[in-house]
């Protein structure tokens, strides 16, 4: 009986090695898991902020496009009223040749 009592306290303490070992070995899993994780979120922060800064100078250049297209309508419209004006006067002498 004595023989069975020792052979189950080396079963138990082998039982709590094993415990040991196997939670170490997740800890280690996990940490790794959890590193691995890092990694990968560090590699989406960089593409993110990279995709931030082109966004942006998407934004800047499309800015300037419409500041270049308003200023080329409102040039137009400079025109517009200009040529009208010389058309106007143009009308007008021909309706009074002797104003001038």
């Amino acid at each position: 009986m004595l023989g069975s009592i020792a052979a189950a306290g080396a079963w138990i303490r082998k039982s709590k090695e094993y415990f040991v070992e196997l939670q170490s070995l997740r800890e280690k899993k996990v940490h790794q898991y959890l590193m691995e994780m890092e990694v990968i979120s560090e590699r989406l922060r960089k593409k993110l902020d990279a995709g931030e800064i082109q966004l942006k100078a998407m934004k800047s250049d499309m800015e300037e496009q419409v500041r270049k297209y308003e200023q080329q309508e409102e040039m137009v419209k400079e025109m517009e009223e200009q040529l009208k004006e010389e058309m106007n006067e143009q009308e007008k002498e021909k309706e009074n040749p002797m104003e001038k």
